[in-house]
């Protein structure tokens, strides 16, 4: 009874040091993640479109996209529906985390007669830990809240099982391990890729507190679920990598270097689960060196050295602590999807929600390693509560500093740049900030201490958006401005780039003084041109020819424009891309091929898409319209501009 009002003091304080942040604002991703869902809230769209998000259905996560849609039809689009939903999700995760780490710890020999109590006391640190505001608070990420809570009550269930097979009741294990176990994994899958570490773990637990013989049913387990699904990656790796491997040409380091890069960002996470600063932790972690070799920087080698280290000896322990042993491997295991070969971001907090258990079952297991003779025979002493109780209230502090900076987007932004002065993501934001603030001294100046780093792509990003924030001031730009981002022109092109150049083409209506339209969309091919052996079928080159396309219409360079288009046009790629390539060769009377895009775009487009359904009829019109009046002469193009 005590352990149960343990965790609902727990959860009440969780809830109260939550509260002021959850009035905070969408941030980052969060808007282009809720598009559809907005238009399903608004009337304007269809569920289908919703639950597969911003994804094709492979790499959909339905699940999550279900919850948000409940939280929007109960609470309404705002904010807070999605943010408070994020917390009652929270507070489950923590109640699920607390059976698995209960029934773990029974299981260990020493630690076994206090495993409710030291359960409970860990259940309570994690969910007051401030390293998981930038989870709960930032909306988008009850992906990655689903994602553990169904993977918890995978562990949950493998555990049950184990237990009913350890007292001889096979029937009732065998559907646990074959029925319900598979559909939790399955519904964290769905939920977030990175679910798929749950078999993985349920292995951990096997090896850590299970002993050999193993049963059948359990063997069977592991090689259904676990051994087969590894198989097929490996056959996939193998035959065709470029389906795992070929974002690495949307960044700036190779597979190697991330590999070596993920050593150090590891050790970063078990230090600041274990020593918290809260101040420091943030959304704006872009700003974290890349490692080029073992000595490059030194702590690399180190990092290394160290995640051995702590892994040979939890094995050598694993009989004597076995929660030692689960709780290490359990937190490598659970970073395996994203600190592994995948070509992702290097660094994000919220990646520790569900390793970060496996570290408070560690330390725990710490305590078996105490001699019995030093032990208290009675449980553990008032000191030892007194210290977790002064932690707890530690942490619950730290956490609320969090909440309440996330409680405004210029809050969070501001921290961020002070303790990550070199974030290229915090410079720009705080400058967009600046900017829809009317404030554009205060952008321009955060762009031109930016456009002073010492690394090309901040320079690059840096003079492209004081053209968006000068054009944007006045309807002027410098010129200049063109020639000193072609000179940071990178040879690949990423995410970043698209999308401030996207921003620009919303601002510059008929161009900005200096700068015209056919400027900007000969500097757009330039930059293009420089990522010349980056793969076309990549996001971030195709999304730039569209726009180096849309330039060019504007700018009424028809022919330049069909061309880009055509480039950009691909399996993959947007509505929006094959429409304005049907348009654009309309315009220069190739009716054919008007036809053929739109035939593809008709084929693509779902009935229940109302929207793309509509535009596929206004194509129909403007290609019908364009026969009937036959093949009208076009207008000749203007002369040619030199550009930058």
């Amino acid at each position: 009874m005590r352990v149960r009002l343990l965790l609902l003091a727990a959860m009440l304080v969780t809830v109260a040091i939550y509260w002021p942040g959850l009035t905070g604002p969408f941030v980052l991703d969060d808007n282009a993640t809720f598009g559809a869902l907005h238009g399903w809230l608004a009337g304007k769209a269809s569920w289908q479109e919703v639950v597969p998000g911003n994804a094709s259905w492979l790499y959909a996560r339905p699940v999550s996209m279900l919850s948000f849609m409940l939280s929007g039809w109960l609470g309404g689009d705002t904010p807070f529906a999605y943010k408070f939903g994020n917390l009652i999700v929270h507070l489950i995760c923590g109640l699920l985390g607390w059976q698995v780490l209960r029934r773990a710890l029974a299981r260990d020999e020493r630690l076994a007669p206090h495993a409710e109590l030291i359960a409970g006391l860990l259940a309570a640190l994690w969910l007051l830990h401030p390293l998981h505001a930038s989870t709960v608070l930032y909306a988008v990420q009850r992906m990655a809240q689903l994602s553990t809570l169904f993977v918890l009550a995978s562990l949950w269930t493998y555990l049950h099982a184990r237990r009913q097979l350890a007292d001889g009741r096979s029937r009732s294990a065998i559907a646990l391990l074959f029925l319900l176990c598979p559909l939790l994994m399955l519904a964290a899958l769905l939920s977030k890729q990175n679910g798929a570490v749950a078999p993985a773990l349920c292995l951990v637990l096997e090896l850590a507190y299970f002993g050999r013989p193993r049963p059948k049913p359990a063997l069977a387990f592991f090689g259904l679920f676990l051994a087969l699904p590894l198989l097929g990656a490996a056959a996939l790796l193998t035959l065709a990598p470029e389906r795992l491997l070929d974002g690495y040409a949307e960044w700036d380091f190779s597979l190697v270097q991330r590999l070596l890069t993920q050593a150090r960002v590891l050790a970063d996470y078990l230090g600041t689960l274990l020593l918290p600063y809260a101040p420091r932790m943030g959304l704006y972690t872009d700003d974290f060196a890349t490692s080029t070799g073992l000595l490059s920087p030194p702590s690399t080698l180190l990092c290394l050295a160290l995640l051995a280290a702590i892994s040979l000896a939890a094995i050598a322990l694993r009989k004597r602590a076995p929660s030692l042993f689960a709780g290490w491997f359990f937190f490598l295991v659970a970073h395996s999807v994203e600190s592994s070969f995948l070509p992702i971001e290097m660094y994000y907090e919220h990646r520790n929600y569900l390793p970060s258990i496996g570290i408070l079952l560690a330390v725990a297991g710490l305590g078996a390693l105490v001699p019995r003779r030093a032990a208290p025979a009675q449980g553990p002493n008032r000191l030892a509560l007194a210290a977790v109780a002064g932690l707890a209230a530690v942490l619950a502090f730290a956490t609320l500093g969090r909440a309440l900076v996330w409680r405004h987007y210029d809050t969070i932004v501001m921290q961020a740049l002070k303790f990550h002065p070199d974030s290229m993501r915090a410079h720009l934001d705080l400058s967009t900030l600046a900017l829809l603030g009317g404030n554009y001294d205060e952008s321009e100046r955060l762009l031109s201490h930016l456009a002073k780093s010492p690394t090309p792509r901040n320079r690059l990003m840096a003079n492209l958006n004081l053209i968006t924030t000068q054009c944007l001031r006045n309807g002027k730009a410098e010129r200049a401005l063109l020639q000193r981002a072609l000179a940071d022109a990178q040879p690949q092109l990423t995410i970043f780039e698209s999308q401030t150049l996207m921003q620009m083409a919303k601002i510059a209506g008929k161009g900005c003084g200096e700068v015209s339209l056919l400027d900007m969309a000969q500097t757009t091919e330039k930059l293009l041109d420089a990522a010349h052996a980056q793969p076309e079928h990549l996001r971030s080159k195709w999304v730039t020819r569209a726009i180096a396309a849309e330039f060019y219409a504007r700018a009424r360079r028809w022919q330049q424009a069909e061309a880009q288009a055509a480039l950009a046009w691909r399996p993959g790629a947007d509505f929006a891309v094959g429409e304005m390539l049907v348009r654009l060769y309309v315009q220069n009377n190739k009716l054919p091929e008007a036809e053929r895009t739109y035939a593809s775009l008709q084929a693509q487009t779902r009935p229940y898409d109302g929207i793309g359904q509509k535009y596929l009829r206004e194509l129909r019109k403007a290609i019908d319209d364009r026969r009937r009046r036959g093949a009208a002469p076009r207008a000749p193009e203007a002369a040619a501009n030199p550009g930058p």
